[in-house]
Order: C-alpha cells, then sequence, then structure tokens
C-alpha cells in the first residue's frame, strides 16, 4: 500500500517561481527517486507563495529514506533558501475498508 506525502512549503516573497522552477523536473510519474511513484505542484488559488507537493511513495520509510539522503548530501539546501520557513509534511495511507 502506497502513501502519500503532504508537504506544505511557503516560499519568500517573490521567490515563488523559483520554487516551482527547481520542482518542476521531478513533477509526473516516476521521478527518478527509488520508492516515489509521483510527484504532483500545486499553488494555493489564493495566497500564490503557498504550495503543496503531493508525492506518492511505496512506503513512509522510503520517503525517510530519500528526504535523509538528500538532506546528507546538501541537496535540499537550495530548494530550502527559497522558503519563508521550514516545510511541514505529513503522511496519509487509505483506511482499511
Amino acid at each position: 500500500m502506497s502513501v502519500l506525502v503532504l508537504v506544505r512549503a511557503t516560499a519568500k516573497p517573490g521567490k515563488r517561481q523559483e520554487v516551482v522552477e527547481m520542482l518542476a523536473p521531478f513533477v509526473g510519474e516516476n521521478p527518478g527517486m527509488d520508492g516515489c511513484l509521483r510527484i504532483e505542484l500545486m499553488v494555493d488559488a489564493v495566497a500564490q507563495n503557498h504550495l503543496i507537493i503531493v508525492e506518492e511513495w511505496t512506503s513512509v520509510e522510503a520517503h525517510k529514506a530519500s528526504l535523509a539522503a538528500l538532506e546528507e548530501a546538501g541537496a535540499l539546501d537550495d530548494f530550502l533558501a527559497l522558503l519563508a520557513e521550514d516545510p511541514v509534511r505529513t503522511y496519509h495511507a487509505p483506511l482499511d475498508s
């Protein structure tokens, strides 16, 4: 069963387009990260600097391992520098029926 990771991020004033351009290569099916099935990027219709990144992963562990590797390599530094505050990540799984 896959999980959805919702990432809420707020770009610094005037930096939204840079955030969008930085994330654009990863948007879509099979974005090239082990365990990541797809990524979607959405912009708040009212507060244009607020973004939601919707990621589908094979598991919470796969996401956390990928995130840890990116952090260790410093690969998130440029992204985080464009944000007004740290992103908020939440994990969501379908209800058992």
